[in-house]
């Protein structure tokens, strides 16, 4: 359901995705990489770090992440930072909003469990569509309505079946 309301064939676009693997499959490979790395974090988080305080973890693992980042910045050449007002709020809110979102995340993941947190976060996507649609004035293709709808009844059917 997520790989048709994402469109990751490029199916619905038109963009002929499925012709373009020699450019984008190094991409592709990152992000299935990335993929199961961040699952393996959240199995990890759930039966090897759950005494752990969420906020502990997440400062842990943000600043961890965080020096990733600055040793890459000698590689790309140093920092390249906004130059508008536009682009320093734009920094601002993702650093408010994706810290603040993962915080939230593993410190609830020990208590829903790592199946429920993974279905939670695939409606992330779906809203992202629904979001580029409404802002950006994006098209979705019908197909892309039909992948949301599965993901969400999916995430739903879940849901139920944990409380019976």
């Amino acid at each position: 359901g997520l790989a048709l309301a994402l469109d990751v064939f490029g199916a619905a676009s038109g963009l002929g995705a499925a012709g373009q693997w020699s450019r984008i499959g190094v991409g592709v490979g990152f992000a299935l990489m990335a993929a199961a790395t961040f699952g393996a974090a959240l199995v990890f988080t759930q039966h090897e770090a759950a005494d752990i305080d969420g906020r502990v973890r997440t400062a842990t693992t943000l600043g961890l992440a965080g020096l990733v980042g600055l040793a890459s910045v000698g590689v790309q050449g140093g920092f390249h930072l906004p130059d508008a007002a536009a682009g320093w709020w734009g920094l601002a809110a993702l650093t408010v909003l994706y810290g603040t979102a993962f915080t939230i995340m593993f410190t609830v993941l020990p208590r829903l469990g790592v199946v429920g947190n993974s279905a939670i976060m695939n409606v992330e996507p779906v809203f992202a569509l629904i979001l580029a649609w409404l802002i950006l004035g994006q098209a979705i293709a019908p197909v892309q309505i039909a992948g949301a709808l599965l993901v969400v009844g999916a995430v739903m059917v879940l849901g139920l079946r944990r409380r019976t």
